[in-house]
């Protein structure tokens, strides 16, 4: 197969930077990486030429941007998968770093009828900082990881520890993940079961369930939702919480999930087919 790395990127060059290094690094190389880039400005653009050049021989890089209207990443996400050639579609955010076996995790578990979601490891604010000033990818479960996690600033740092034994996976249920659990840092879907789905629902607000409402619509469709976690590793650079779950844009994003679920929708209307 084809594989279409997705990245979605907003005005965090410097993280980029670190994602598609991660990227380049992987046990599977992918065909492509395609940036979606919901507005950022000039900096993100010469990074991703930066980084395009660097990688010529090996991935090629496209650049995919929208003019700067606010939070609209569902649409640029479409955009990505229309100019993608790949057969199969992995997302992962651009402000997230790759374990080396995430795109073999994703691959090696991929279904035409199912959707592929993991977890991520929330990397603390100085530990961050530290990565971004050193240029330096952090990409593994590591003495520094654990030492930052025990201080109580990074998170989730068990999400970080590779489990492939199947006995164990299922003892600690890292081969279960929620009907509403797919995250957009981490997940992997067929290009045609996306189009059958039609995409991404760009009638979301905000940053905050949007990703969710694809797991539910492969559901409604027949399809299943399938675990990751363990196998596909991501780990999230820190930033600012951004939204709020008592925001007029949550509660309207909200609804849209209710209804999808009460009425078993498979489809949205304002998706990557108009």
């Amino acid at each position: 197969m084809r594989i279409s790395v997705i990245v979605p990127t907003y005005n965090r060059p410097d993280a980029l930077r670190l994602c598609i290094r991660s990227l380049s690094g992987q046990s599977i190389v992918p065909s492509e990486i395609v940036v979606a880039d919901d507005g950022s400005g000039s900096e993100t653009r010469d990074a991703v030429s930066e980084m395009a050049q660097k990688l010529k021989e090996s991935i090629p890089i496209r650049h995919i941007w929208q003019e700067d209207d606010g939070f609209r990443k569902p649409r640029i996400l479409n955009e990505a998968v229309r100019n993608a050639s790949g057969e199969y579609l992995v997302f992962i955010d651009g402000d997230c770093m790759a374990h080396p076996d995430f795109i073999r995790a994703h691959v090696e578990k991929s279904d035409p009828r199912a959707i592929l979601g993991g977890k991520r490891v929330d990397i603390g604010e100085s530990l961050t900082g530290r990565l971004l000033k050193e240029k330096r990818v952090l990409n593994r479960f590591g003495l520094e990881l654990l030492m930052d996690s025990m201080a109580g600033r990074s998170r989730k740092a068990e999400e970080s520890i590779p489990i492939r034994c199947r006995l164990l996976r299922r003892a600690i249920r890292r081969d279960q993940i929620s009907r509403d659990g797919i995250w957009g840092c981490n997940f992997s879907i067929h290009r045609q079961l996306f189009f059958e789905i039609n995409g991404c629902d760009e009638d979301f607000m905000d940053g905050s369930v949007e990703d969710n409402d694809l797991g539910i619509r492969v559901l409604n469709l027949g399809g299943e939702v399938r675990s990751v976690r363990g196998l596909a590793i991501v780990f999230h650079l820190h930033h600012p919480s951004t939204w709020s779950n008592t925001s007029e844009k949550y509660i309207h994003n909200s609804r849209i999930l209710r209804r999808r679920i009460e009425n078993r929708e498979p489809r949205c209307v304002n998706g990557i087919v108009k």
